[in-house]
Protein backbone atom coordinates (compact mmCIF):
# COMPACT_ATOMS: atom_id res chain seq x y z
CA UNK A 1 0.00 0.00 0.00
CA UNK A 2 2.46 2.33 0.79
CA UNK A 3 3.55 2.55 -2.69
CA UNK A 4 0.28 3.35 -4.21
CA UNK A 5 0.08 6.12 -1.76
CA UNK A 6 3.31 7.18 -3.08
CA UNK A 7 2.35 6.95 -6.61
CA UNK A 8 -0.61 9.45 -6.08
CA UNK A 9 1.74 11.24 -4.14
CA UNK A 10 4.12 11.96 -7.11
CA UNK A 11 1.08 12.37 -8.93
CA UNK A 12 -0.75 14.78 -7.25
CA UNK A 13 2.36 16.65 -7.42
CA UNK A 14 2.66 16.71 -11.00
CA UNK A 15 -0.46 17.81 -11.47
CA UNK A 16 -0.70 20.67 -8.78
CA UNK A 17 2.79 21.79 -10.60
CA UNK A 18 1.20 21.52 -13.54
CA UNK A 19 -2.04 23.40 -12.31
CA UNK A 20 0.12 26.14 -11.45
CA UNK A 21 2.22 26.40 -14.19
CA UNK A 22 -1.59 26.99 -16.04
CA UNK A 23 -2.35 29.63 -14.10
CA UNK A 24 1.08 31.45 -13.55
CA UNK A 25 0.98 31.56 -17.78
CA UNK A 26 -2.89 32.87 -17.72
CA UNK A 27 -1.99 35.56 -15.52
CA UNK A 28 1.39 36.68 -17.22
CA UNK A 29 -0.92 36.47 -20.43
CA UNK A 30 -3.60 38.55 -19.12
CA UNK A 31 -1.69 41.10 -17.26
CA UNK A 32 -1.22 44.51 -19.57
CA UNK A 33 2.48 45.15 -20.33
CA UNK A 34 3.25 48.96 -19.63
CA UNK A 35 4.01 50.60 -22.61
CA UNK A 36 7.58 50.46 -24.28
CA UNK A 37 9.37 54.07 -23.01
CA UNK A 38 11.14 55.11 -25.88
CA UNK A 39 14.57 57.04 -25.05
CA UNK A 40 14.60 59.87 -27.19
CA UNK A 41 17.24 60.07 -29.19
CA UNK A 42 19.67 63.17 -29.47
CA UNK A 43 18.46 65.18 -31.89
CA UNK A 44 20.77 65.03 -34.96
CA UNK A 45 23.35 68.43 -35.17
CA UNK A 46 23.22 69.03 -39.53
CA UNK A 47 26.15 70.73 -40.77
CA UNK A 48 25.34 74.06 -41.60
CA UNK A 49 27.28 75.50 -44.44
CA UNK A 50 27.82 78.95 -44.31
CA UNK A 51 25.98 81.14 -46.32
CA UNK A 52 27.78 82.68 -49.27
CA UNK A 53 25.99 86.18 -50.49
CA UNK A 54 26.20 86.32 -54.28
CA UNK A 55 26.86 89.40 -55.71
CA UNK A 56 24.11 90.87 -57.70
CA UNK A 57 24.77 91.24 -60.83
CA UNK A 58 25.50 94.83 -61.84
CA UNK A 59 23.05 96.56 -64.22
CA UNK A 60 25.07 97.29 -67.40
CA UNK A 61 25.42 100.48 -69.14
CA UNK A 62 25.39 104.15 -67.83
CA UNK A 63 23.43 105.30 -65.08
CA UNK A 64 23.04 108.80 -63.48
CA UNK A 65 25.00 109.61 -60.39
CA UNK A 66 24.99 112.02 -57.70
CA UNK A 67 27.69 112.96 -55.45
CA UNK A 68 28.98 115.70 -52.51
CA UNK A 69 32.51 116.72 -52.95
CA UNK A 70 34.01 117.82 -49.73
CA UNK A 71 37.34 119.31 -50.06
CA UNK A 72 39.31 120.33 -47.07
CA UNK A 73 43.30 121.27 -45.34
CA UNK A 74 45.79 118.17 -44.86
CA UNK A 75 48.50 117.68 -42.51
CA UNK A 76 50.37 118.94 -45.17
CA UNK A 77 48.33 122.23 -46.31
CA UNK A 78 46.97 123.45 -43.05
CA UNK A 79 46.04 126.32 -44.70
CA UNK A 80 43.04 125.33 -47.43
CA UNK A 81 39.53 126.10 -46.53
CA UNK A 82 37.18 123.57 -46.48
CA UNK A 83 34.10 123.68 -48.94
CA UNK A 84 31.30 121.26 -50.56
CA UNK A 85 29.30 121.14 -53.26
CA UNK A 86 26.88 118.79 -55.04
CA UNK A 87 27.83 117.32 -58.43
CA UNK A 88 25.96 115.01 -61.34
CA UNK A 89 27.57 113.05 -63.56
CA UNK A 90 27.13 109.71 -64.99
CA UNK A 91 28.95 106.27 -64.51
CA UNK A 92 29.26 103.36 -66.66
CA UNK A 93 29.14 99.73 -65.12
CA UNK A 94 31.08 98.45 -68.20
CA UNK A 95 33.96 100.02 -68.64
CA UNK A 96 34.29 101.53 -64.85
CA UNK A 97 33.98 105.13 -65.78
CA UNK A 98 32.87 108.17 -63.58
CA UNK A 99 32.20 111.49 -64.94
CA UNK A 100 31.55 113.93 -62.69
CA UNK A 101 30.67 117.73 -62.52
CA UNK A 102 29.68 120.22 -60.27
CA UNK A 103 26.21 121.02 -60.04
CA UNK A 104 25.57 123.51 -56.83
CA UNK A 105 27.23 124.73 -54.00
CA UNK A 106 26.78 123.84 -50.60
CA UNK A 107 29.59 125.73 -48.52
CA UNK A 108 31.64 127.90 -51.28
CA UNK A 109 34.68 129.57 -49.76
CA UNK A 110 36.19 132.42 -51.76
CA UNK A 111 37.90 132.54 -54.21
CA UNK A 112 37.10 128.67 -55.08
CA UNK A 113 35.74 127.49 -58.09
CA UNK A 114 34.14 123.73 -58.72
CA UNK A 115 36.00 121.19 -60.67
CA UNK A 116 35.31 118.32 -62.90
CA UNK A 117 36.43 114.87 -61.94
CA UNK A 118 36.80 112.08 -64.51
CA UNK A 119 38.30 108.55 -63.98
CA UNK A 120 38.07 105.12 -63.74
CA UNK A 121 36.63 102.79 -60.47
CA UNK A 122 38.68 99.53 -60.52
CA UNK A 123 36.59 96.61 -60.63
CA UNK A 124 36.58 95.70 -56.94
CA UNK A 125 34.63 98.95 -56.66
CA UNK A 126 37.23 99.98 -54.29
CA UNK A 127 39.47 102.51 -56.01
CA UNK A 128 38.88 105.70 -58.45
CA UNK A 129 41.29 107.19 -59.96
CA UNK A 130 41.36 109.77 -62.43
CA UNK A 131 42.90 113.65 -63.59
CA UNK A 132 40.63 116.98 -62.68
CA UNK A 133 39.99 118.90 -65.82
CA UNK A 134 40.60 122.33 -64.73
CA UNK A 135 43.56 124.31 -65.00
CA UNK A 136 46.66 124.11 -62.81
CA UNK A 137 44.92 120.58 -61.00
CA UNK A 138 46.48 116.92 -61.56
CA UNK A 139 45.49 113.55 -60.76
CA UNK A 140 43.39 112.74 -57.78
CA UNK A 141 42.78 108.86 -56.01
CA UNK A 142 40.10 108.20 -53.76
CA UNK A 143 39.82 104.81 -51.93
CA UNK A 144 36.31 103.59 -51.00
CA UNK A 145 35.65 103.98 -47.40
CA UNK A 146 31.80 103.02 -46.78
CA UNK A 147 28.97 101.71 -48.66
CA UNK A 148 25.71 103.17 -48.99
CA UNK A 149 22.90 103.86 -51.53
CA UNK A 150 21.61 101.82 -54.26
CA UNK A 151 24.68 101.53 -56.53
CA UNK A 152 28.22 99.11 -55.80
CA UNK A 153 30.00 102.38 -56.21
CA UNK A 154 27.42 104.10 -53.43
CA UNK A 155 28.94 105.64 -50.71
CA UNK A 156 31.87 107.54 -49.18
CA UNK A 157 35.23 107.54 -50.98
CA UNK A 158 38.56 109.33 -49.26
CA UNK A 159 41.64 110.46 -50.65
CA UNK A 160 43.58 113.55 -51.86
CA UNK A 161 44.11 115.60 -55.34
CA UNK A 162 46.05 118.50 -55.90
CA UNK A 163 45.35 122.06 -57.43
CA UNK A 164 46.98 125.53 -57.39
CA UNK A 165 46.42 125.74 -53.97
CA UNK A 166 48.21 122.37 -53.27
CA UNK A 167 47.56 118.89 -51.69
CA UNK A 168 43.74 119.16 -50.94
CA UNK A 169 41.83 116.49 -48.86
CA UNK A 170 38.97 115.09 -50.63
CA UNK A 171 35.71 113.33 -49.22
CA UNK A 172 33.37 112.10 -51.93
CA UNK A 173 30.16 111.18 -50.99
CA UNK A 174 28.36 109.19 -54.48
CA UNK A 175 25.07 108.49 -53.31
Amino acid sequence: MRRRRQKRVVELTALLDLLFMMIFISLAQSKQVPPKVEVAEKPKVEKVEPVVEKKKPEPQGRVAVAAIFHFHATSTNPGIPQGKYRMEGTFNFDTGSLNLGGASWIDRPANYDMVPLSGFINHERDLFKGAIEFPNCNQFTLRKVSSTGSTPVSGEWKGEYNCSQGDTGLTLTIE
